[in-house]
């Protein structure tokens, strides 16, 4: 019961956010989904059933960190760790396109379509 009465105290002088502040975090969330080429969040429900053994969320991960670099650097730190990932895995374009991923995918993401755009 402390624990509890501890973790909800903060509560005690709870004031909702100001209009100016709604604002500046729905710009900020405006902005961060802008830069997401994948919505993925990383649950990896996809990957056991995988007869490829692709490790989808990490390859959506350094897909759209590799998007959100400037394309004027000529570089990306992501091509190291994505050539570190699928030393030992498959790579997204060894999708077979079973479709065990897509049934399970609680976002219901195109995932076929997007290995295939990260390939």
């Amino acid at each position: 019961m402390e624990q509890l009465e501890d973790n909800t105290s903060y509560m005690t002088e709870f004031l909702p956010l100001r209009e100016e502040e709604k604002k500046v975090l729905l710009q900020a969330a405006s902005i961060i989904t802008q830069q997401t080429a994948i919505p993925c969040t990383g649950c990896s429900y996809c990957t056991p059933g995988c007869p490829m053994r692709i490790p989808i969320p990490k390859v959506f991960s350094l897909y759209n960190e590799d998007k959100r670099e400037a394309p004027t650097k000529g570089w990306s730190a992501t091509a190291l760790s994505y050539r570190e990932l699928v030393r030992d895995t498959g790579k997204p374009g060894d999708c077979i396109g079973c479709g065990q991923c897509e049934k399970i995918c609680p976002q219901h993401l195109p995932i076929i379509r997007h290995l295939t755009e990260a390939a």
